[in-house]
């Protein structure tokens, strides 16, 4: 699942939003984010991402081809802002702020949605998302509106457990154990008669 730590990233939008909670009305904040790292963050969504949109560098002629295995070279130059259509839910963010970590900002139970990425020359990737939050407080909600189009630092930590049944994310199934242990189909001496 998608993770960084301690990764800078820039703030591009902030929308206020009033969600219906019953007859209740919560606010709520929409937040994008655009951050740039290495190509290997897809491998957080997909492993077969990267290879598709990177390659190893072509040899110019005359010149001996590269013993490296980096896939660094754009697969296809003019394929950019590629779409993402998955929501996850669970996150938590945390954005640095300050010199301790006194006045940082946590948000948990977030989720995260319209994630696109743009490919780069040399290896790297964009990734653009939104993150839709519930601050505790007016506080914690005006520390992320001012920093509007400012880069800062960020925490973004996946939910503790796995979002689905075939995310991959599972303990191993024992293989030696008795799948009808404890019922009158075991095939040992845990049978119930």
């Amino acid at each position: 699942m998608f993770t960084v730590s301690d990764h800078l990233a820039k703030i591009v939008s902030v929308t206020n939003v009033s969600e219906k909670h019953g007859k209740e009305r919560q606010p709520a904040i929409s937040i994008g984010l655009y951050l740039v790292g290495s190509s290997t963050l897809l491998d957080q969504f997909d492993t077969n991402l990267r290879p598709m949109l990177f390659r190893k560098p072509l040899p110019t002629p005359g010149e001996l081809p590269m013993e490296h295995e980096g896939l660094t070279e754009l697969r296809f130059p003019f394929m950019r802002n590629l779409a993402w259509d998955r929501k996850y839910e669970g996150y938590i963010l945390r954005f640095h702020i300050g010199a301790s970590s006194s006045e940082d900002v946590l948000l948990a139970e977030c989720s995260l949605k319209d994630i696109r990425f743009v490919a780069q020359e040399g290896g790297s990737v964009g990734i653009s998302f939104k993150v839709k939050a519930h601050p505790k407080d007016e506080a914690d909600h005006g520390k992320v509106a001012t920093r509007l189009q400012q880069e800062i630092m960020i925490d973004l930590t996946p939910p503790d457990k796995p979002i689905g049944l075939f995310d991959g994310d599972d303990e191993p199934v024992d293989d030696e154990r008795d799948p009808f242990e404890n019922s009158d189909l075991a095939q040992d001496e845990t049978r119930i008669d």
